[in-house]
């Protein structure tokens, strides 16, 4: 019949189409999707690897080399630590010498021809801020001195060519000096163009010549008094500029030329030194004693009411220090009161009251309390 041979052809070129299994072309479908799968599931241990690297497992991989002519150039950190060494190597707060001073001239003068500045050259190069064409001139200068901080060459130099030939001062010249002084105060830029001077000259001869009476040696015991005065007087007023502008004090931050001023006989280099130098306890820098300590052993002594020494219970005198320290400093303040020998042991606490007054107790007490919280 028609019907069935053609149903016979149909099923013949199905067969031969799925194939020789006679898989379905769903049933293809289906394992194209497992292979896919199987592809994707990666068996334990796998390790990816780059994309990007070549199909070939045994492929060579390119390698980096180095030239060995090529230069390696410091770091930012290693160009810092060879400038702060170089810094750390430069020659500084000494004296210059004579041939120094040769040196830096040779060199200024040297700048000057190079550069042809002509007659004005000189006063160019001292006053570079105000000529262009030389601003950076000392850069040049100081060269020939690499030992030298270049600022120190500058300054060096300022002197050098500012001084006049004839280095004594007149008597009119510091008059006239006192008088601009006393007008228009420490300004000395003007004054030292008037006079032909460099301006740290005129200060040097402002200090020398501002003392109506000035002494050297020995001091006496109305000179100590009048230091311990003006020392407590200071420090009460920074304590109480320290709290309105909250800002802390630098070794306690004294000033030493209105108290040598005020004293009139002792300049004020030689007034801190004396306190810091001798008054002060050198135990205060090796930690086992403190300002405020002063104070308190003063005042602990003032209250035992003792006949002599002896009488003192020192390891019982403060708290927190040992009766051997509290002894050696006592001594160290009896040295400057003089007449030991004349004076009863209470006359010279009462002396030493004068100086160590009480009412300065709170306040060394205060500031020994802030340099231990801050050195926590």
């Amino acid at each position: 019949m028609p019907g069935k041979a053609t149903k016979k052809r149909k099923f013949r070129i199905n067969s031969v189409e799925n194939g020789p299994s006679g898989d379905t072309h769903a049933d293809r479908k289906s394992s194209k999707a497992s292979d896919a799968k199987r592809k994707r599931v990666k068996p334990a241990g796998h390790r990816e690897t780059d994309r990007k690297s070549p199909k070939a497992p045994d492929a060579k991989r390119k390698r980096v080399t180095f030239s060995g002519h090529v230069e390696v150039f410091p770091s930012t950190a290693d160009e810092k630590s060879a400038g702060k060494s170089n810094e750390e190597d430069l020659v500084r707060g000494k004296r210059f010498s004579e041939e120094e001073d040769e040196m830096i001239k040779q060199a200024v003068l040297d700048y000057i021809k190079e550069n042809n500045l002509g007659e004005d050259g000189l006063q160019m190069v001292l006053h570079c801020r105000s000529h262009r064409e030389v601003r950076h001139c000392w850069r040049e200068i100081g060269t020939a001195l690499p030992w030298r901080p270049r600022q120190s060459v500058y300054n060096r130099a300022q002197n050098l060519f500012r001084r006049g030939e004839k280095r004594k001062w007149k008597p009119e010249e510091l008059d006239l000096v006192r008088r601009y002084q006393d007008e228009h105060g420490s300004k000395w830029k003007e004054m030292a163009e008037l006079l032909g001077k460099h301006r740290t000259h005129v200060k040097d001869a402002w200090r020398r010549i501002r003392l109506a009476s000035p002494k050297k040696g020995k001091w006496s015991q109305e000179e100590y008094q009048t230091l311990f005065d003006l020392v407590n007087m200071d420090l009460q007023l920074k304590a109480f500029e320290e709290k309105q502008t909250k800002h802390g004090m630098l070794r306690e931050n004294i000033s030493w030329g209105a108290i040598s001023q005020k004293m009139s006989s002792r300049y004020e280099m030689a007034c801190c030194m004396k306190w810091y130098s001798q008054l002060t306890s050198p135990m205060v820098a090796q930690g086992l004693w403190a300002d405020a300590d002063d104070y308190l052993m003063i005042d602990g002594l003032l209250q035992l009411d003792a006949c002599c020494i002896e009488d003192v219970d020192w390891d019982n005198l403060l708290e927190h220090r040992s009766g051997e320290i509290c002894l050696k400093r006592w001594r160290q303040m009896a040295r400057h009161i003089g007449g030991t020998r004349e004076r009863s042991f209470m006359e010279q606490v009462e002396l030493l009251a004068t100086r160590y007054c009480p009412n300065m107790l709170e306040y060394r007490t205060q500031s020994l309390k802030k340099s231990a919280d801050g050195s926590d």
